[in-house]
C-alpha cells in the first residue's frame, strides 16, 4: 500500500536531519545558540523545508535560546529535537531591552556648537547691525533636562500596524532590525535659546539666534550624541532541564516555510534525428532568508493542508507571501506536477526498464515514494538572490510526430460550424491553409531512472533555436510530446456536408428536435521530402458513428464547450476520433467520419 504523501515527507525530513552537522560560531553568552542551516529542501510551489542545527552552552537553569525565529513557519511543521531525536518544548516571546548609545558626530546647529565648546575662549560674531564681536569665555547654554521616555509610548511605536486587508506591516515610526524592531530617541536638552558668555565686565546672556559666527583657537566642531535605544526582538527558548546547566548543548530545528522556489528549465538539442540531448537545470529563487547549505530540489508537490496558516511560534499574524510579491508572474506559472493536464507522460504510460541517469559527478538523485529528490551541491544564496543548479544531462530516444487537432464548435441554434481551431480559443484565419495547423512535435521517451518534472524547454539544433514550449511531467519509462513549431511543409483542411435530415426525431425537455446526419472530411497533405508519422484528432459535439482508416472513436457525455452562444443542446453527445498514419512524401490523405446531431 502506498504511504501517504505527508508520511513520505516526514520520513524525508528525518533522513535529512540525520548525520553530523556543521558547528556554528561560539556563543557569546551562556544560553545563546548559534544556528547553522544544514539543508534546504525546495519545492516548486514556493515553499521549502529548513533543517538547522543550533549549538551553544546552557545557562544556569538548563535553558538555551536563539533570536533567529522564522517569520513564516507553517502551522504544525515547527519542531525541535535533541541529538538523540527527543522532541523539545519551545517557547516563543518578545523580549524588550533598554540601552544607551553614544556616537561622535559633527555639530550641525549653532546651539550644538556652543554646547560643545563650553568653557573655551571664543569670539562671537553677532547678527545685530554694527554690533561689535563679543569676546569671552563660553559659560553655558541655558537648558532643561531632556523629556523622560514614556514606556507606553515606546511600546506603541514597536507594535506592528495591521491594515484593512489584514496584512501586517512595520510601524512607520520605528526602524526594523534583523529579528525585531528598534526605537531610538536622542537625549536633546530642552531650551537652548540663550547662551551665557563671561567677559572682563561680567556675564552676558544673549539669544543663540543672534550668534552669527563662532571662532576660537581651541574650537571643536564635533559632539557626543547620546541616544536611548529600546529594542524588541523575538526569542525562541528551549528547556533542556536542570541536568544540562552549564553544559554544551546541541538542538536540531526544522520548519516548513514559504519564500523559496525552484523552477525546472530544460535544454533539448543535439542532432535531433533519432535521439535528443536533454539537460535539466533548476532555477532557485530565494525570498526567505540567507542560507549556505546543501539544497534538495523536489519533483512533486506535497499536501500541506495548513501551509497558508502561520505557526503561533512565529509570532506573526499572517504569511508574508514573499515570493508572490517579489515575482508574481513566476508564482502563477503552471509548473506544478499536481495538475493532470500537465502530465502528458501519463497519456502514453510507462515502458519497461530504463537507462541509468547521467548525473553530474557532484549530484545524486534519490526517490522518496511519491516525491523525487535531486540532491544538489552546497549553495550559498542571500535573500533576494537567484541561482541556477545543473541537475543532469542525458541522451534519449526521439521520434518526430506531426499532429493536426481539429476542435469543432457549433452554433447552439442552427448547428452550423462557428469555429474550428486547435485549442478552442481565438478567431479562425480566412486562409483555408491555416484553418487547421499541423504541428511538428518531438515524442521524447524517458529512458532514464528519474521522472521529468514540468518545466520550460528550449529547443536548439546546434546553435539555431527552433522554439520553446512546456515539457510536461513524464514518469521514468513514459513518453512526452514537446511541441516545436507549426510545420510549413504540411497542411490540412476540414469540411463537412449534410447527408440527411429527419424532422421531429427527438423529444427533449418539452422541445422537439430534428436529427441531422453529416459527413466530415479532414484532408492532410505531406509536402515534405520524407515520410512523416502523423496523428490526426477530431473533437466535436454529436455522435460519431463510423470513421474511415480505422479511426478510434470515443463517445462521451454532452459538453458545453462544443456549442457556442445560447441554446445548449444537452441531448447531444461529445465525440472524439483519432488516427495514427504514415504519410509518404507528397502524399495527400482524406479521413472521413459520419455523425449525427440534434438541432431545433
Amino acid at each position: 500500500m502506498r504511504t501517504p504523501r505527508m508520511t513520505c515527507l516526514l520520513t524525508l525530513c528525518v533522513c535529512l536531519a540525520a548525520g553530523p552537522g556543521r558547528a556554528g560560531e561560539a556563543p557569546v553568552e551562556p544560553g545563546r545558540l548559534s544556528l547553522a542551516t544544514e539543508r534546504v529542501v525546495v519545492f516548486k510551489d514556493g515553499f521549502a523545508l529548513f533543517v538547522k542545527r543550533a549549538s551553544g552552552t546552557a545557562d544556569a537553569e538548563g535553558r538555551v535560546f536563539t533570536e533567529q525565529v522564522p517569520d513564516g513557519a507553517v502551522l504544525g511543521t515547527f519542531w525541535a529535537a535533541t541529538e538523540d531525536g527527543k522532541a523539545l518544548g519551545m517557547r516563543a516571546e518578545w523580549v524588550e531591552d533598554d540601552a544607551v548609545r553614544e556616537t561622535e558626530t559633527a555639530c550641525t546647529t549653532t546651539v550644538e556648537l556652543l554646547r560643545a565648546n563650553t568653557g573655551k575662549a571664543v569670539t562671537l560674531g553677532l547678527t545685530r547691525e554694527k554690533a561689535a564681536d563679543l569676546v569671552g569665555t563660553l559659560g553655558e547654554v541655558l537648558d532643561l533636562p531632556p523629556e523622560a521616555w514614556e514606556p507606553d509610548d515606546a511600546a506603541e511605536l514597536l507594535r506592528p500596524v495591521q491594515n484593512l486587508s489584514g496584512f501586517v506591516r512595520p510601524n512607520p515610526a520605528r526602524a526594523a532590525g534583523t529579528d525585531g524592531a528598534e526605537r531610538t530617541r536622542e537625549r536633546i536638552p530642552r531650551g537652548g535659546q540663550l547662551v551665557v558668555v563671561k567677559t572682563g565686565q561680567g556675564q552676558v546672556v544673549l539669544p543663540v539666534a543672534e550668534v552669527r559666527t563662532v571662532s576660537g583657537a581651541d574650537l571643536v566642531t564635533t559632539m557626543k550624541r547620546v541616544e536611548d535605544v529600546r529594542t524588541r526582538t523575538k526569542r525562541l527558548s528551549f528547556d533542556l532541564g536542570a541536568g544540562a546547566a552549564g553544559k554544551a548543548a546541541s538542538v536540531r530545528v526544522l520548519y516548513f516555510s514559504e519564500g523559496v522556489r525552484w523552477i525546472p528549465t530544460y535544454r533539448v538539442g543535439g542532432g535531433l534525428a533519432t535521439d535528443a540531448q536533454i539537460a535539466l537545470q533548476g532555477e532557485v529563487l530565494n525570498e526567505a532568508e540567507d542560507f549556505d547549505a546543501p539544497v534538495d530540489l523536489v519533483v512533486g508537490v506535497p499536501n500541506f493542508r495548513f501551509k497558508q496558516t502561520v505557526s503561533p511560534l512565529a509570532l506573526e499574524a499572517t504569511l508574508r507571501q514573499a515570493l508572490a510579491s517579489a515575482a508574481p508572474n513566476l508564482m502563477t506559472q503552471s509548473y506544478s506536477n499536481s495538475s493532470f493536464g500537465n502530465r502528458a507522460g501519463e497519456r502514453f504510460g510507462a515502458g519497461d526498464g530504463g537507462a541509468a541517469l547521467d548525473l553530474a559527478p557532484e549530484l545524486a538523485a534519490a526517490q522518496a515514494q511519491d516525491l523525487f529528490v535531486y540532491k544538489a551541491k552546497r549553495l550559498a544564496l542571500k535573500k533576494g538572490a537567484r541561482a541556477t543548479v545543473p541537475l543532469w544531462e542525458n541522451t534519449v530516444p526521439l521520434r518526430h510526430l506531426y499532429t493536426m487537432d481539429v476542435v469543432i464548435v457549433r452554433d447552439g441554434q442552427s448547428g452550423g460550424v462557428v469555429r474550428q481551431d486547435r485549442d478552442g480559443n481565438g478567431p479562425v484565419s480566412p486562409l483555408k491553409l491555416e484553418e487547421n495547423k499541423v504541428w511538428h512535435q518531438f515524442e521524447l521517451s524517458n529512458a532514464t531512472a528519474a521522472p521529468w518534472t514540468t518545466g520550460a524547454a528550449l529547443i536548439l539544433r546546434e546553435h539555431l533555436p527552433l522554439g520553446q514550449d512546456l515539457l510536461t511531467y513524464t514518469p521514468a519509462g513514459g513518453r512526452a510530446l514537446l511541441p516545436v513549431t507549426v510545420a510549413v511543409d504540411m497542411c490540412g483542411t476540414y469540411a463537412e456536408e449534410e447527408l440527411a435530415r429527419r424532422a421531429n426525431a427527438k423529444q427533449w425537455n418539452h422541445n422537439t428536435y430534428a436529427e441531422v446526419r453529416k459527413r466530415a472530411a479532414i484532408t492532410i497533405a505531406n509536402q515534405r521530402a520524407e515520410a512523416s508519422r502523423t496523428r490526426v484528432t477530431l473533437s466535436l459535439g454529436g455522435r460519431i458513428e463510423n470513421a474511415s482508416d480505422e479511426g478510434k472513436i470515443v463517445v462521451n457525455d454532452f459538453r458545453h464547450a462544443d456549442w457556442g452562444g445560447s441554446g445548449y443542446r444537452e441531448l447531444n453527445n461529445h465525440s472524439d476520433v483519432s488516427w495514427e498514419l504514415d504519410l509518404k512524401p507528397g502524399e495527400k490523405k482524406t479521413l472521413t467520419v459520419e455523425f449525427a446531431i440534434y438541432v431545433p
